[in-house]
């Protein structure tokens, strides 16, 4: 089996043969000590694999050593790695180099945020690790055209509320990395922030309203607390009493909804009447949230009870 890897600056090539007692064979241009060579254990399983990746180290050690060629690219790698939370562990660059030109340039940077905070039944659907990976591209050495993009793992996007809901800026023309990237990262953190203290907030008001209205509950969801729904009795009509609450509650206002259980729409479905615009505050805690409820119920459910009525026919 011939595999062959190449580029302008190193070219590497493995024969790996059929008998794993001997070693594949690598040429590098370079002087380099190929330790997992040396040591190669046919019994190891993982050998190839070490051997693989021994090679992509050296192959991002000699790429940081193209960097140390040009002035901008050196400031903007050595700043950020030495002067931020983000190490040379985190960076990875890859430098395309022609006779004619040199570019584009990207440096990949793995954002240090911490995303075990966010609440776990976010990653029931997306299982795996949670990253956050910065793609910034020089169009050249000395370019002020940089583009940057952001890629997130499935969870912690959703956890986000999707690509919609995170926009990073431009990257500014007199900008650098070390202003750039740690900006980029505390947005992600604080984005962070919000969806643990949104899920904070949503479990707090649920925990309120079932202290007011507890022996009246239908049902609630126990692991977002985005639901909850109750049973209420009105001068001998009994009606549901539905709450959803948006995934950026309280910044966003939660809908209440009037069920009859005994009146069916044109579509033979039960009849519902939403409310989405009543007297409502981010500032307020649950228990006045509760307490404020309570008041709009008596106040509406009247004439739910005549629209119910007239509007819907019985089950």
């Amino acid at each position: 089996m011939l595999g062959k890897f190449y580029n302008d600056d190193i070219r590497t090539l493995f024969r790996i043969k059929k008998n794993p007692k001997q070693s594949s064979d690598v040429i590098i241009i370079y002087k380099y000590e190929y330790k997992t060579l040396v040591d190669w254990d046919y019994h190891n399983p993982y050998a190839l694999l070490q051997v693989i990746e021994e090679l992509l180290r050296m192959y991002k050690a000699h790429q940081e050593r193209i960097v140390e060629a040009y002035d901008r690219l050196q400031f903007e790698y050595s700043s950020l790695v030495n002067q931020s939370d983000i190490t040379s562990q985190h960076v990875e660059v890859h430098i395309l180099r022609f006779e004619s030109k040199v570019g584009p340039i990207s440096f990949l940077i793995r954002l240090p945020v911490d995303f075990t905070r966010i609440p776990p039944f976010l990653s029931k659907d997306n299982p795996g690790e949670d990253s956050a990976i910065l793609l910034i591209s020089f169009l050249s050495p000395s370019s002020s055209k940089i583009t940057p993009q952001l890629y997130l793992s499935p969870k912690v996007e959703h956890a986000l509320g999707g690509s919609a809901n995170l926009r990073i800026p431009a990257f500014p023309s007199d900008g650098c990395l070390l202003d750039y990237v740690p900006n980029v990262s505390n947005l992600l953190s604080n984005k962070v922030d919000q969806v643990v203290a949104n899920f904070e907030k949503r479990k707090e008001y649920i925990a309120a309203f079932l202290s007011h209205f507890g022996r009246s509950l239908l049902e609630y969801d126990a692991d977002a607390f985005t639901k909850i729904s109750f049973l209420f009795e009105w001068n001998d009509f009994f009606f549901i009493f539905l709450i959803d609450l948006p995934q950026f509650f309280p910044q966003e206002q939660p809908e209440f909804k009037f069920q009859s259980i005994y009146h069916q729409d044109a579509k033979r479905k039960p009849f519902i009447q939403p409310f989405g615009d009543y007297p409502y505050s981010p500032r307020w805690t649950g228990n006045e949230m509760a307490q404020r409820a309570k008041s709009f119920i008596l106040k509406n459910i009247s004439d739910f009870q005549k629209a119910s009525v007239h509007s819907g026919s019985l089950n």
